[in-house]
């Protein structure tokens, strides 16, 4: 399971997801197919709306630039909602607005990452002072330090209290996500089942709930407030999940699972392949991020990726810098393709 892509731990990392085309969309419930015959599809489906007729997405985690963002040729951009993490740092309605418009007029959806499976140390919900770290003041939800990624936490998420800061109460995180005007969100660390549920046998069922209920909560602050999950394609096996959001993300779904820049697997990537084909059957998009920067590489990833109806994007594992092409940029940092 590939760690989500986070704040590093010199640096508060910014992700925007924008997804470009006019308007917003809502809810949308797909036809249910046996688990059978999901992976054949005769035809493709009647898109779902916006999110569906995305052709391209961006994605970059830190210090985003929004005057550079909005003359990215993509269809969705991924950002976080504040600079740093903290409420100081918080990106404005203007500069959300900035990224929403296309250079030719049209409107992008821009989508905000959330980490809903991990606490993070530089949020504006984290209270050092009440010993959070190291004390008996320890909220009850904090789990155990996720030592690949110094300050992050998992989260008890079935627990009322996590729920009242990510969405249940005012003044949460998800108001502030769509007071800012952003479309949607970017949900990271929905994978968190898989570590809890070696405890507890309800850990899907509880982060599928916990998804529910954070939508209809969004969707009652904004209709067609939109819905993208980051991994955890296990779930899809639940057609009441795959109805309450409206598209999904997956990390190095060809490549780098086990060792980076290496392919995947068949035993890997294909029993996901057919999980996340589920959710095209039903017309709702899959946007697939590869951390990669040969050019041979990309190019086999984009026609799998492409020829499977997935959406692609192709970007440094630091996230720090946006892609507008394929290919690694000048001052990136990557390989040499």
């Amino acid at each position: 399971m590939l760690k989500r892509s986070g704040f590093l731990r010199s640096a508060a990392l910014a992700i925007t997801v924008v997804i470009g085309f006019a308007g917003t969309t809502g809810v949308a419930t797909g036809q249910t197919l046996p688990v059978a015959v999901a992976p054949v599809i005769a035809a493709k489906p009647a898109s779902t709306g916006p999110l569906g007729l995305a052709k391209s997405w961006g994605y970059q985690l830190q210090a985003p630039d929004p005057a550079r963002l909005a003359g990215a040729p993509f269809d969705v951009l991924v950002i976080d909602y504040s600079r740093n993490g903290q409420v100081d740092g918080a990106f404005s309605a203007a500069d959300i607005a900035q990224m929403q418009a296309r250079p030719d007029g049209t409107k992008r959806i821009v989508l905000a990452y959330l980490s809903i499976g991990e606490a993070e140390e530089y949020r504006f919900y984290w209270k050092r002072h009440y010993g959070w770290l190291w004390g008996a003041f320890a909220p009850s939800w904090r789990a155990k330090h996720n030592a690949e990624w110094a300050g992050n936490y998992g989260v008890r998420y079935w627990e009322q209290s996590w729920a009242d800061i990510i969405f249940d109460k005012p003044g949460s995180y998800l108001e502030r996500v769509i007071t800012a005007g952003f479309d949607g969100v970017y949900l990271d660390k929905v994978d968190q089942f898989v570590d809890m549920e070696k405890a507890r046998a309800s850990a899907k069922a509880d982060t599928i709930a916990f998804i529910t209920k954070m939508a209809a909560r969004a969707r009652q602050l904004k209709p067609g407030f939109l819905i993208v999950p980051q991994n955890g394609d296990e779930l899809l096996a639940d057609a009441d999940y795959r109805s309450v959001i409206d598209g999904l993300a997956k990390e190095s779904l060809l490549y780098g699972e086990e060792t980076e820049g290496v392919e995947n697997a068949a035993t890997i990537s294909g029993p996901r392949i057919d999980r996340l084909k589920r959710l095209t059957a039903e017309g709702k998009p899959v946007f697939a991020v590869e951390y990669l920067d040969r050019a041979a590489q990309i190019s086999s990833a984009r026609a799998t990726l492409e020829g499977l109806g997935f959406v692609p994007h192709f970007a440094n594992k630091a996230l720090d810098h946006m892609r507008f092409g394929d290919l690694p940029e000048a001052g990136e940092g990557a390989r040499k393709p």
